[in-house]
């Protein structure tokens, strides 16, 4: 073949290949305006982009000798090549796309109404997901009064977004861009972040859209009003806009105004977002999502399950204003606060088919399932949520679940691939801690702990109760009767709040209250350790006081992060207490008293044991008549204490502080079910005012103290 019939091929087949380009380039353009017009996976367009890439060897071998080819005659290389080219490309494609969902973007979902009727909505996919971190915004100008807008405008733009099911929102807090980069590239094309300023009553807004891989902005816009609520409307229109969301499918979901469902004043909802949920509802009585976060609360630290029930039936009462997602959130919340379990779980498994990676609700379910002593299905959503989203969120909770399951190698192992995936984050590692002494490497664990205080050295504080966790493990061996003996349910003196330890195919677990389930870990004979590095970076050393026939009565928790270490201690509990309490709430004070006698012989340790019982021997040798005359004097405020009768009963309420059911011991002591280690005191100066006054038991000196600070002391306010 001479060179100029050989270029001549060469330029004849570069032709064909150009058209080939031209033409593989228009289907796919032609296949991605299809693909959203008709709301497909566009998953295809990849899928046939990497097909046409991957035929290009063979297609141009066959560009180049197509006369011959054409004729049928190919030669031995060619009967190799091109079938093996188109073997190896469907083996890539379907390891690489096989997982991936190519059917519709949308998915029909049924779910309970707030009528308590079945509906069903067409929703997009999780995995067509937008994600979009957003961070605090900065002021352009000093301004101390409305310094509250640079975590609330992110806050609120956050609210707001949730109701659109194209995007998936989540508040984070990093300050400068490297952080920010870090936190959001891995599973994020974008971030939101912005600057204001207030000036004369005029809000400037500008919302500025970044890509998550380096930070460059990609828009940005000023937004300028009166109304802030108004305002960041048109601020989530605009991002949801500039991050892909068309009109036509941001049209596809109910997009209330958040001056439709958000307090009309700002100030209750900066003293919501600040914590101050009492205040903000003193503000404004009707505050729906003030009350729903009040009483989020309450039940996540079992404050009380009177306040409790009574802060989420105002949510409720005020819900209808609000977003389909949130009037079914606090209904979940209300079936939780009523212990109505089974009702709970499958309301919130018909809102994780609209919202999969709704952080609450996910919360929520694995609290039910934890609860409810559903391990596996405990760990099988975690591992489902993670492999669906692989967030540092997601991987925490499986990483807990995996140790549930006693998966301990597992993880170990997958915590060593993510090293390498993200070789950058330095806090990884140290998830290993964990499994390694639960999985008896001890020697590994010593070196996790080396890097992590040569990393962190500022960690000390809290990291130290995993060094007497390597120190035990290290002569010692876990057996399955040794962790029997941990083995009980306990409840706290200063809440409700309960903890339970048991075995569960040979692992012990820990469940507290309205939380999620744990793994703990020996590092004593009488002593369990836990707590996560990452996130809320606390530790806790629990220790389990024995008496003398070696049967435990009571846990002293200690709690360490940043702070100096805070000590709560919780006592063994049983069906013999909980019921002599319901008897005392239902006024059998007969039927309380026998069980109180006997719970009494059973655990002396029980100190608040011993004060019901005084309770009942003063009620039953007391008029009934002087009580309530004893009552009446006491009512009223004493600064920021308040004692109010309510059908014959006393209750006590501080500010920020939920509201409890209080009954006397004498003419001037009450004590209260629902914090042992507090007993309210009443006394009369030598001017006739009345006192407030308060005591706590310490459990150390087994003795009750007044508290001593000015707080305490306090006078009741004049009529």
């Amino acid at each position: 073949m001479t060179k100029t019939t050989n270029r001549k091929k060469w330029i004849k087949t570069l032709q064909f290949f150009a058209a080939y380009l031209v033409a593989a380039w228009t289907f796919l353009q032609f296949l991605e305006w299809i693909l959203k017009r008709y709301d497909i996976s566009p998953n295809w367009v990849d899928l046939f982009l990497w097909f046409f890439i991957g035929i290009i060897p063979s297609l141009l071998i066959y560009l180049y000798h197509q006369e011959r080819i054409n004729k049928k005659i190919l030669k031995l290389r060619e009967k190799i090549f091109i079938p093996l080219n188109i073997i190896l490309l469907f083996v890539a494609l379907y390891f690489g796309f096989g997982n991936s969902d190519l059917g519709a973007t949308t998915k029909e979902i049924s779910y309970i109404n707030d009528s308590g009727e079945l509906e069903k909505q067409l929703i997009t996919k999780e995995e067509f997901r937008v994600g979009l971190p957003i961070f605090s915004f900065e002021q352009t100008k000093n301004d101390t009064i409305n310094e509250w807008l640079s975590y609330g405008i992110r806050e609120l733009i956050h609210i707001d977004l949730l109701q659109d099911k194209n995007i998936s929102p989540y508040t984070s807090y990093s300050e400068n861009t490297i952080d920010k980069v870090m936190q959001s590239k891995i599973f994020n094309d974008y971030y939101l972040d912005g600057t204001y300023s207030v000036e004369n009553g005029v809000y400037k807004v500008k919302p500025t859209v970044r890509n998550a891989r380096n930070g460059k902005v990609l828009s940005e816009q000023e937004f300028t009003g009166s109304d802030l609520l108004d305002l960041l409307d048109d601020v989530s229109i605009y991002v949801r806009e500039h991050i892909g969301i068309i009109e036509e499918k941001r049209d596809f979901y109910i997009d209330l105004n958040l001056k439709d469902y958000m307090s009309p004043s700002l100030e209750a909802i900066k003293e919501m977002l600040d914590g101050n949920y009492e205040a903000s509802q003193t503000i404004d009585s009707t505050f729906a999502i003030s009350y729903l976060k009040d009483a989020s609360q309450k039940i996540n630290y079992s404050q009380g399950k009177l306040d409790e029930r009574n802060t989420i039936d105002k949510a409720l009462k005020y819900s209808s204003k609000l977003p389909l997602q949130r009037q079914l959130e606090i209904r979940i919340r209300k079936h939780i606060a009523y212990e109505e379990w089974d009702i709970a779980e499958k309301l919130l498994k018909l809102q994780l088919e609209i919202d999969p990676s709704d952080r609450i609700y996910n919360h929520l379910l694995y609290m039910v399932y934890s609860e409810t002593k559903q391990v596996k299905a405990y760990v099988n959503h975690a591992e489902e949520r993670f492999i669906k989203d692989k967030s540092i969120i997601n991987g925490e909770v499986f990483l807990n679940a995996s140790l549930l399951a006693g998966n301990y190698a597992e993880v170990i192992t997958a915590l060593k691939n993510l090293e390498l995936l993200q070789p950058n984050n330095s806090d990884i590692f140290t998830f290993k801690i964990r499994p390694q002494l639960l999985n008896g490497d001890i020697e590994d664990a010593k070196k996790t702990q080396e890097k992590t205080l040569l990393v962190n050295p500022g960690w000390k504080k809290f990291t130290h109760v995993y060094d007497t966790a390597i120190a035990y493990l290290s002569n010692n061996k876990v057996t399955k009767s040794k962790l029997k003996r941990f083995e009980g349910l306990f409840r706290g003196e200063g809440s409700e709040q309960t903890m339970e330890f048991w075995l569960e195919d040979g692992y012990l677990l820990q469940y507290v209250s309205n939380q999620r389930m744990s793994a703990p870990i020996m590092a004593g004979d009488n002593v369990l350790v836990d707590g996560n590095y990452i996130n809320n970076r606390i530790t806790y050393r629990k220790e389990f006081l024995k008496d003398a026939t070696g049967k435990t009565y009571a846990v002293k928790s200690l709690q360490y992060g940043y702070n100096p270490p805070a000590t709560f201690w919780y006592w063994s509990y049983d069906d013999t207490i909980k019921a002599a309490e319901a008897a005392i709430e239902d006024d059998n004070l007969e039927q309380a008293e026998q069980l109180y006698i006997k719970a009494i012989e059973d655990k002396p340790h029980h100190y608040f044991l011993k004060e019901a019982l005084k309770h009942i021997e003063y009620v039953k040798a007391t008029d009934p008549e002087v009580i309530q005359e004893q009552y009446k004097a006491i009512a009223g405020n004493y600064g920021p204490r308040n004692f109010s009768i309510e059908d014959g009963k006393l209750f006590y309420k501080r500010e920020k502080l939920p509201k409890i059911h209080i009954l006397p011991i004498s003419k001037d002591r009450y004590i209260s079910l629902t914090k042992y280690a507090t007993q309210y005191g009443f006394e009369t100066t030598e001017d006739g005012k009345q006192v407030s006054l308060a005591y706590t038991y310490d459990a150390e000196k087994k003795v009750w103290d007044m508290l001593s600070d000015a707080g305490n002391y306090l006078l009741k306010d004049e009529d």
